[in-house]
């Protein structure tokens, strides 16, 4: 898998874990907008993989909902981690 190809799905795996964190906080995307300043439009991208989010949107989203924004990241992992097939390494 290339560069690209594996930032590409580093991406959709954050996006899909940050609409995981924010849909077990029982909020929509818009109520995250309002709540923090974000355009909608801009959550979206982001949940469906097509933004790099800066350290500051993260934080930002985390205090929206009320969490760390290391929980985006830990949920990401555990994603990766469980689509990761058997007898290979992080680092792949």
């Amino acid at each position: 898998m290339s560069e690209s190809e594996q930032q590409a799905q580093s991406l959709a795996i954050l996006g899909q874990a940050i609409r995981q964190v924010r849909e077990r906080q029982d909020v929509t995307a818009t109520e995250l907008a309002a709540a923090t300043g974000v355009e909608s439009e801009q959550i979206d991208a982001l949940e469906a993989g097509q933004l790099d989010p800066t350290y500051e949107l993260l934080l930002v989203l985390a205090r929206g909902l009320g969490i760390r924004p290391s929980v985006f990241i830990v949920c990401a992992e555990d994603m990766r981690t469980r689509r990761r097939p058997s007898g290979t390494s992080a680092d792949e």
